[in-house]
């Protein structure tokens, strides 16, 4: 047989029998008629083509989406934002506190923690470049919805081989370089029109393409502004802490008004009266003014002194409010108010300057106080003055002799109270000469000046990390509290340390001294209350821990996000459509199935889709193989199942120049046979030829003859 003639599909003959005796005509024997693939409209109008495709790329994308924006929502440091998740618009960046697995004491030197949102970003960004690819299959499930539309009538719009061509490397690979030639393809001047989904998978194809680069770009700019900060947060501690103070009322008994404040604690002794009963009491004060008590010390904050907690009470890793004890002292001098001497014939020098004779203008006509000697016109004085700290009720001044016995009202005081200083240093007096011979002047060195005292009640704070006290509120005491308070300064308890704190100002009566003298005033007389105090609970306990802060710009944040759901939701969409759409599937008879047991129904959607997303369905009907399965593999949707594969019977697909059929050189897929084929004659030796040539398969109406495999192997030879 020729080569041509091999190639050809003939009709056999039919036979007829001679007629018998009876002159009845033969009937003609036809051949057993094949079973056959069909294709048919499902009754079921929705099918899950691409179920796990959409499932993977939907978890993926969005699932992402939201574990960062779940991230964002759990981890936000309300301190850094100022609020809520929202604030992080209006500042431009989410503060994020990235969760560690150990605690870092503030004394470590290195804080490591991962950027979480950053990984979360690069996962993102990897993942979607690994689903695009799944997304671009999903999306020629829609195309193949069309296709097979298209293909159901020679007049509607379809693929020319090109178009065909493009669009299985398109949708099958989803790469720069597919999307490039098929523009280039679209953009010649002169082709064959295009239909419609041919046009709508390239849109498709490459605006997936963008949009997975673009999460690429997001993630590369959510990289390059982020960065990370390491602050200090507060963790709250439960057990109770005695870090505040509060007045001790077993200290000295009630309040009674008909008896001295603090009567328990005045004692008498040769006439006079005098303060501390408990020897303990003096050492005790001491010890809190020059910071030797472990229990208790004193703060100046804003010229207001405060007893605070000693360092044996071990707070200072840890942060808390507390109730005190304070007091806020204001002086004001009283040399340029009072009188002094003037003579006009001498001049008084330094140190001492004019003493002075009155203070009657200032309001204190006591002042200075003394009981012996006078100041002579001449400049010499021979007044008794002693440095006394005296207290003021209404018009009476007391303190001089007797402590609080020297008031009528017994000591008790308002709230503010108010005193006078006077302070004389001994020793510092210069003789010195004018030129009026004979006559010495003494320039003693004092001061006077008027305070009032504010006791209170003192809400605190002390922050571990800065390593400072700070006051928070303040209310004055009870007046009754207060003349407790003010008590030990009447008897003359914290004179010396005004003495020695102000002797370095003592030629210098300006401002200055007179804030050395409110600090030393203040902070004296409080340490001289602290045996009058016990610890109570603070509040607020906390512990502070270093807190490594994630910074990340808002913008590519919320885009990177937003191209997720976006992303996420298209592979919904293409899912629906295609499942709405399938409605067709190929059915095969139980004589071509595997098993042969039943009929089954495949969907034509799936079988198609994997002709636009992958060339093995076409390379199987170019090689479909000798078993007689071909027709049955056709049907299949898994592209490995579409094509047969044997060393024995195909042999090999190789590339080169071979002769076509007019005797032309041909450069493309050529067929090598194997050497024993060659030897024993035939090339497929198990195959019904003659059943192969008349093999016919519809599809949608039309009739493709399947040519003879042994007629191509022939031919080749």
């Amino acid at each position: 047989m020729s080569q041509s003639s091999s190639a050809q599909i003939t009709e056999p003959q039919s036979p007829v029998s001679e007629p018998d005796c009876n002159h009845e005509p033969a009937k003609p024997s036809l051949p057993p008629s094949r079973p056959q693939l069909e294709v048919r409209t499902s009754r079921r109008r929705f099918g899950a083509v691409g179920l796990l495709s959409t499932f993977c790329v939907f978890v993926i994308t969005g699932g992402t989406a939201t574990l960062i924006l779940g991230w964002l929502s759990a981890f936000h440091d309300p301190i850094a934002t100022g609020g809520g998740v929202m604030s992080a618009l209006r500042n431009g960046s989410f503060a994020i506190v990235e969760p560690s697995g150990s605690e870092e004491s503030l004394s470590s030197q290195t804080h490591t923690e991962s950027l979480r949102v950053l990984m979360f970003s690069a996962l993102a960004s990897h993942l979607v470049s690994v689903t695009s690819m799944i997304l671009v299959t999903l999306l020629a499930y829609r195309s193949a919805t069309q296709w097979l539309r298209a293909s159901e009538s020679p007049d509607n719009a379809n693929l020319t081989p090109i178009q065909y061509g493009l669009l299985v490397r398109t949708l099958g690979s989803g790469s720069l370089m597919s999307i490039i030639n098929t523009l280039r393809y679209i953009s010649r001047s002169r082709r064959a029109s295009a239909p419609r989904f041919f046009k709508e998978a390239f849109v498709g194809v490459t605006g997936i393409y963008l949009l997975s680069h673009i999460v690429g770009l997001l993630d590369l700019w959510l990289h390059s502004g982020a960065r990370s900060v390491t602050v200090t947060r507060s963790t709250s501690v439960t057990a109770e802490a005695q870090y505040g103070m509060t007045y001790n009322n077993a200290s000295c008994g009630p309040f009674s008004k008909t008896e001295l404040p603090c009567q328990s604690l005045v004692w008498p002794q040769d006439g006079h009266l005098y303060w501390g009963r408990d020897s303990r009491m003096p050492s005790k004060a001491y010890d809190t003014l020059l910071d030797f008590n472990p229990y208790m010390r004193l703060e100046y904050i804003s010229g207001t002194a405060i007893l605070v907690p000693g360092p044996a009470k071990g707070f200072s890793s840890r942060g808390f409010t507390f109730n005190t004890l304070g007091l806020r002292a204001k002086c004001e001098n009283l040399r340029d108010r009072c009188d002094t001497l003037t003579a006009p014939l001498v001049q008084f020098l330094v140190p001492g300057g004019n003493p002075v004779t009155n203070c009657s203008k200032a309001g204190y006509p006591r002042i200075p106080y003394h009981t012996s000697g006078n100041l002579l016109d001449s400049g010499r004085d021979t007044r008794n003055i002693e440095s006394l700290v005296l207290g003021v009720i209404g018009d009476e001044i007391g303190g001089m002799i007797n402590g609080t016995g020297d008031f009528s009202s017994l000591g008790w005081t308002s709230n503010p109270a108010s005193a006078v200083v006077q302070l004389r240093w001994p020793n510092v007096t210069a003789p010195r000469t004018t030129d009026a011979p004979g006559v010495a002047y003494s320039n003693a060195v004092d001061l006077y000046a008027s305070c009032s005292l504010e006791y209170l009640d003192v809400v605190a704070g002390y922050g571990s990390v800065e390593s400072e006290w700070s006051i928070l509120e303040t209310n004055l005491t009870s007046p009754e509290l207060a003349s407790v308070f003010w008590s030990p300064m009447l008897f003359q308890e914290i004179t010396d340390n005004l003495l020695h704190a102000l002797r370095p100002y003592m030629t210098n009566r300006g401002s200055q001294a007179m804030e050395v003298l409110e600090m030393t005033f203040a902070k004296s007389n409080m340490a001289e209350i602290t045996s009058f105090v016990t610890s109570v609970p603070a509040s607020n306990v906390t512990t502070p821990r270093l807190v490594t802060l994630g910074l990340y710009p808002t913008a590519p944040t919320i885009l990177l996000i937003g191209c997720l759901y976006l992303y996420s939701l298209v592979a919904l969409f293409i899912f629906f459509l295609a499942c709405t759409s399938n409605n067709t599937v190929i059915f095969v008879p139980r004589e071509l199935t595997k098993k042969g047991k039943k009929d089954e129904e495949r969907s034509a959607l799936d079988v198609a889709q994997t002709w636009l997303t992958d060339p093995l369905p076409f390379i199987g009907s170019l090689y479909p193989g000798g078993d007689g399965r071909h027709a049955v593999r056709s049907a299949e949707s898994d592209p490995l199942l579409q094509v047969y594969d044997s060393d024995w019977e195909l042999g090999k697909v190789g590339i080169g120049l071979y002769k076509g059929s007019q005797g032309e050189m041909i450069f493309g897929l050529m067929r090598q046979s194997h050497s024993r084929s060659r030897r024993y004659g035939r090339l497929f030796p198990v195959v019904d030829e003659e059943s192969a040539l008349q093999e016919k398969v519809s599809i949608l109406g039309s009739t493709v003859i399947i040519p003879s495999l042994a007629a191509m192997g022939k031919a080749e030879s």
